[in-house]
């Protein structure tokens, strides 16, 4: 029996051992790490789950006679007896965050040159049949998530650069960041931030075999295009079990990322007990993504549409408890937003204020009449408290490009925020 210490992504045992029984002796609670026969041949998921339902030990004794389970040594007593205890609950650490400084967002800006280069690079290595460069992913990653932990509202605020003919890419890249930010947000290690984030800056690798003129299509796919997209889950999946020194979390976020708890989600129809959290983390992260970016059919909506898509999936397409911490980690004005002012005045967001987030730091670009004004900086956690100053808050999050506001103009050319 060979020692384990890890049973999924933020969650520890300090002596987990394995046993392999049969199937007749599975117990709801118990985690499944090793089947009888091929993943591939099976719905479950490369990286082991764990048995929430007596359905589910139906449906492993429909391909397997005997699994081998995970169980902590301390607690174990036989699997006739009794069931693996349950996973206690995450206690979420408090998130400590400052305002972003000069040398933050010089930091940042040099982590998304690199990562999108990168990311173009292993698309180009997969089309041309060419292994993926598992150690420089690692590396970018690393680079990534002490970025986040250092200064989130800096990389956030750099991932508003997109562009629309680069958006398979710059949505890996942008995925990826996302999914470190609200992994952090949850209360993950830098170990599961790593991990979280290469499974989510490859979770789209497979679209470097989809057709390009199904893939860039302006208009509606039809059904036979729309079955050549949806092949880019069975595709990523491929790629990365050809890649040994990859862990299974990225295969199966590949693989899984477009699955719905309700089971109408692709390509395996998975319901809720079948998706790892590894994998709802990045799909939420995906879908908000996806909403907010300019795409080749549509305008990128504003966050608070992304939000909006994944409420109102929550619950049924997405999980519940995940969709309600999305929602905590972006707020209402996520770094990049444009927002209107009371007054009238516009702005873009430049960084959060972490105990009350309807105050955050503004950069105002237009002035009541709309026009171009001097830029200055509105902390509006110190505007609120005083006399007069009411005009200054925020009335709502306009669209990227309103008053001929871009975003992506502003974090191009840099912003002094001395």
């Amino acid at each position: 029996m060979s020692k384990v210490l890890r049973t999924r992504p933020g969650y520890f045992h300090a002596a987990a051992r394995q046993a392999r029984i049969s199937v007749q002796a599975l117990k709801v609670g118990m985690r499944v790490v090793e089947l009888d026969c091929p993943w591939t041949d099976t719905p479950f998921v490369f990286q082991g789950f764990r048995l929430e339902n007596v359905q589910q030990i139906a449906e492993v004794a429909q391909y397997c006679r005997e699994v081998v389970v995970e169980y902590d040594e301390d607690q174990w007593v036989p699997p006739t007896a009794h069931a693996l205890p349950g996973t206690p609950a995450r206690r979420l650490r408090p998130v400590v965050a400052h305002a972003p400084t000069v040398k933050a967002y010089e930091s940042a800006a040099r982590l998304q040159d690199d990562a999108r280069a990168l990311t173009r690079s292993i698309m180009d290595d997969v089309r041309l049949g060419r292994v993926i460069n598992v150690k420089e992913i690692r590396s970018t990653v690393s680079a990534a998530v002490k970025n986040v932990i250092d200064s989130p509202d800096a990389v956030m605020w750099l991932s508003r650069i997109r562009h629309r003919d680069a958006y398979t890419s710059e949505h890996c890249v942008n995925v990826g960041l996302l999914a470190i930010n609200f992994a952090r947000h949850l209360g993950h290690g830098e170990e599961d931030l790593n991990t979280i984030g290469i499974a989510a800056m490859l979770h789209d690798v497979g679209k470097t075999l989809t057709p390009l003129e199904v893939l860039n299509k302006e208009g509606a796919l039809t059904q036979e295009e729309f079955e050549l997209m949806k092949a880019h889950t069975t595709e990523g999946r491929n790629i990365l079990m050809a890649h040994r020194n990859l862990s299974h979390g990225p295969v199966d976020v590949a693989y899984g990322h477009h699955e719905a708890l309700d089971g109408t989600g692709y390509p395996r129809k998975l319901k809720a007990s079948g998706i790892p959290e590894m994998t709802r983390i990045v799909t939420l992260c995906d879908v908000y993504d996806a909403v907010t970016s300019d795409r080749c059919y549509r305008k990128g909506q504003p966050s608070l549409r992304g939000l909006d898509v994944l409420q109102r999936g929550r619950g049924s397409k997405y999980d519940e408890r995940l969709v309600d911490e999305y929602v905590r980690c972006i707020g209402l004005y996520p770094t990049g937003s444009v927002v209107e002012l009371v007054n009238g005045a516009h702005g873009i967001v430049l960084s959060t204020n972490y105990r009350n987030r309807h105050l955050p730091r503004v950069l105002l670009v237009r002035d009541e009449q709309h026009e171009p004004c001097a830029e200055r900086v509105l902390d509006l956690q110190k505007l609120s408290g005083q006399s007069g100053m009411e005009g200054w808050l925020i009335r709502a999050v306009v669209p990227n490009g309103a008053h001929g506001i871009r975003v992506e103009e502003y974090v191009r050319r840099g912003v002094q925020i001395m």
